[in-house]
């Protein structure tokens, strides 16, 4: 029992250290990531710099020689874009992240912040890393595209127009409820949204009902899911040929090949049950081989003897006691275990002490 618990517990303590190796791990790789992001901002920011600094300097020499950067609204578009790079939220720490997500996509939100503010949108996606959220047509810039894929597609436009994330702060939930004069439906504002109990699924998931503050009974409906749209190719396998069976197992094959089953079990344990049948016939030669050695093998005469002796201990048979070597076994057991005998009746003369 001890030597069972004591495995246990470095059996456990080993799943411990294995789980600590892997979460620092993961930090660390969360750690290179960030880091890199930021770098790039960095490297993306120092250009933007020395590009101002050597345009500014290009004014001042030139004084009213000096061209007007941006003349048109596409050249006010190329001077103002954004870099992708430079719009990737950075991600935050675990700690300040949002521990339950009230706002997912396809809610309603109005936005708090920004020259955007107080305008309604739908939500598009949402970011747990970052707590930011996109929302369609809100907070719109313009985006340049990579060289390397503007070289790729020359007739591709070089800007434009997306969406950039907003932090989960600055927005709230917009829902339809009716005026309690009128009776009738408005967008309101949901400032404060409470929870209703968490359940916690056996997935792993947890689930729970959006209330308005105030209003007892009152529940927002999550946003429904949209179902995948599937569209039909030349090259896709008809339904009817799917649900067709193919396979009759039989009693004279087995239910499938031995290469299944190497896929399923190791087939290079050393707990295998089983081998290749071409495994095995390499085995048996090789042991004939080694058999037919061994008889052709020329033995020295003390090999021989010893050989001879093996063959004749093993005619004899297993040892057997004598009479003589019982007594003998018998009188020093009594010596060393006397009360062995004080229950058994006296049937012989007492024997004479032997010492050993």
């Amino acid at each position: 029992m001890l030597k069972a618990t004591s495995r246990a517990i470095r059996a456990h303590n080993q799943a411990m250290r294995r789980l600590a190796r892997v979460r620092e791990h993961n930090k660390r790789i969360r750690i290179k990531e960030a880091m890199g992001i930021r770098t790039q901002i960095q490297r993306i920011a120092r250009t933007d710099q020395k590009q101002s600094r050597r345009e500014a300097k290009e004014d001042r020499i030139l004084g009213p020689l000096a061209p007007r950067r941006a003349m048109t609204s596409a050249e006010a578009d190329e001077m103002s874009v954004v870099a992708g790079e430079r719009a990737r939220p950075l991600p935050i720490r675990k700690e300040e992240r949002v521990k339950h997500w009230n706002i997912i996509p396809g809610d309603r939100v109005v936005v708090l912040v920004g020259v955007d503010r107080h305008k309604i949108g739908v939500v598009k996606s949402v970011d747990k890393a970052t707590a930011t959220l996109t929302v369609q047509g809100i907070n719109m810039v313009p985006m340049k595209i990579p060289d390397a894929v503007f070289e790729l597609d020359t007739k591709q436009q070089r800007i434009y127009h997306s969406e950039l994330p907003i932090s989960y702060h600055d927005v709230r939930l917009v829902y339809p409820l009716p005026d309690p004069a009128t009776g009738a439906l408005r967008d309101t504002i949901i400032a404060n949204i409470e929870m209703s109990k968490i359940w916690h699924n056996k997935t792993g998931t947890s689930s729970w009902k959006r209330l308005v503050p105030g209003m007892e009974g009152v529940v927002i409906p999550w946003p429904p899911k949209e179902k995948p749209k599937y569209v039909d190719h030349p090259g896709d396998t008809r339904i009817m040929d799917v649900e067709m069976p193919s396979y009759f197992p039989t009693l004279l094959i087995p239910p499938f090949p031995l290469e299944v089953i190497d896929e399923l079990r190791n087939k290079y344990s050393k707990f295998r049950t089983r081998h290749d049948p071409a495994w095995v016939a390499k085995k048996e030669a090789e042991a004939t081989t080694q058999k037919a050695k061994d008889g052709k093998r020329i033995l020295t005469a003390v090999q021989e003897l010893n050989r001879k002796l093996r063959k004749e201990r093993k005619a004899l048979g297993p040892p057997q006691l004598s009479d003589s070597d019982l007594e003998y076994i018998g009188r020093v057991m009594a010596q060393n275990r006397p009360g062995l005998l004080e229950n058994l009746p006296s049937t012989s003369p007492p024997t004479q002490e032997v010492k050993v």
